[in-house]
């Protein structure tokens, strides 16, 4: 399992390094919930060579087989490029953003916890071109995610398929960039919605009540190099379980 997955997170980093512009996904949340007042708070840090992502998640049980989850995601990037007919060289840089929720339902297992979840959020991508020139997009994204979790005393492992309809709303968009970008933004809103699936997962070990893990996620599709997608994201965090913290005391005799 540990080599399986060092070999994917070794794919990811390949993939991360194509250049992007439009979307990037945030690491796949698999929440550890068993039962009722079960809660995870998730902070990571990732990217790629020219990219820093910062994933924030929390999920939390509020009645027996059902969650409710928030998702927050910021990317930035740069990297260096030319102008168009010229030998002029610029730094493009790029911010974007992503706040998402939903709802999940989960059931133990002999050997695990299995769940799917549902959730829409929205966003933006906002790319510098230098000298003033700018593409603002904005994007909608609504998904459908089953997970498969597992869980002992001291690891942690989650694996998840997510299935993505991503939008793009509306466009800020300066005719004085590249010509080849202008392209692909016309064609990102004659497509969209895009459809595609990610699958992702993460492996941690676990200091009760935190864990320390890495994670990833991969966009299965083409269209990665069609539109200017990230096609991957890499990266390492710590979890929090907070469901010792619920739980009721048992009362004294006599009380």
């Amino acid at each position: 399992m540990l080599k399986t997955f060092v070999l994917f997170a070794i794919a990811g980093l390949f993939w991360a390094s194509c250049t992007h512009y439009h979307y990037s996904p945030n690491l796949l949340h698999t929440p550890y919930l068993t039962q009722k007042n079960d809660g995870v708070a998730t902070a990571a840090i990732g990217g790629s060579p020219t990219t820093l992502n910062i994933d924030v998640h929390a999920a939390y049980s509020p009645i027996k087989h059902g969650s409710v989850f928030v998702n927050f995601f910021h990317n930035r990037s740069s990297f260096e490029r030319s102008i168009f007919l010229s030998n002029t060289n610029y730094q493009q840089k790029v911010r974007g953003h992503l706040i998402e929720a939903g709802i999940g339902a989960y059931r133990p297992l002999f050997f695990g916890t299995g769940a799917i979840y549902a959730g829409i959020g929205s966003g933006a991508m906002h790319n510098d071109y230098d000298l003033r020139r700018f593409a603002d997009l904005r994007l909608n994204r609504i998904f459908v995610q089953p997970t498969f979790t597992f869980k002992n005393n001291w690891f942690r492992l989650g694996m998840g398929l997510k299935l993505v309809r991503l939008s793009y709303t509306k466009g800020n968009v300066d005719f004085r960039i590249e010509p080849s970008d202008i392209d692909v933004i016309e064609r990102l809103e004659e497509k969209s919605p895009l459809w595609f699936p990610e699958i992702g997962g993460n492996l941690g070990f676990h200091f009760k009540p935190v864990t320390l893990y890495a994670g990833m996620v991969l966009v299965l599709s083409s269209q990665v190099f069609d539109y200017g997608l990230d096609g991957a994201n890499v990266g390492v965090g710590i979890t929090y379980e907070f469901q010792a913290k619920l739980a009721k005391k048992p009362r004294k005799n006599g009380s």
